[in-house]
């Protein structure tokens, strides 16, 4: 089976700015105040400006077009077992038809209550202060991992991790590795499968194990990975 792992780099190359990088959404927003969990269930001004927040990502992920990586990874997931697990909140894996993609921090398309974690699909509507349907608390959220925040996907990630053979291949793309490393989960849990990482950065470590490292844009290097991989069949 062929697991991908996608992150920020992957949808940069879709024209969708990073968190962290130099220009980055973190240069014009504190992340001691939005995005902050405990920082939004006490403040109004907070909630209010988080809110904000995912509403102007809302607009601007509605702009973006998945670029020929996505397109190659739901092509073979016609013909292939596939797994896609993205720490992105964005739907452009979904958009070019690509199935069961596990979002390790949420959906742009999704509420949650902070109360009852209930979560409920709000298609293209704009986040706003309703009342859970669930439960009707007033504490609602985007339905997006804040910091601070337990992160309900993560468990999903380390039994699939578990799951893991060496007749597997992980592909981890546009990921600094930073918030979520599964190179580290897959070593930590002892399995083995070909590990793959594609990313304009490689860490000198990483170059030096047996992970097979691909310096290039999360486009380039997923088109060029494929492309070897159906040679090699």
């Amino acid at each position: 089976m062929i697991y991908f792992f996608t992150g920020a780099g992957m949808a940069a190359d879709s024209g969708l700015p990073t968190f962290r990088d130099s220009g980055g959404l973190w240069e014009n927003y504190d992340i001691k105040q939005v995005c902050n969990f405990p920082r939004f269930i006490q403040d109004q001004a907070i909630r209010d400006l988080t809110f904000q927040f995912y509403n102007e990502r809302k607009l601007q992920y509605a702009q973006a077009k998945p670029h020929a990586g996505y397109r190659a990874i739901a092509k073979l997931q016609q013909s292939q077992s596939i797994k896609v697990i993205t720490s992105n909140i964005d739907l452009l894996h979904e958009a070019v038809g690509t199935l069961d993609v596990l979002h390790l921090h949420g959906r742009i398309d999704q509420m949650s209550c902070a109360d009852c974690f209930h979560y409920w699909d709000i298609a293209e509507q704009a986040f706003e202060a309703i009342e859970c349907p669930a439960c009707s608390s007033a504490m609602v959220k985007p339905g997006i991992v804040f910091f601070g925040e337990m992160a309900p996907e993560y468990e999903a990630l380390h039994w699939l991790i578990h799951g893991l053979n060496s007749n597997d291949s992980f592909i981890i793309v546009g990921t600094s590795l930073n918030v979520v490393d599964p190179i580290a989960m897959i070593r930590a849990a002892g399995r083995h499968p070909q590990i793959v990482y594609i990313d304009k950065h490689i860490p000198d470590l990483l170059k030096k194990s047996s992970v097979i490292c691909i310096e290039n844009g999360a486009e380039q290097g997923l088109l060029e990975w494929i492309a070897n991989m159906n040679a090699a069949e």
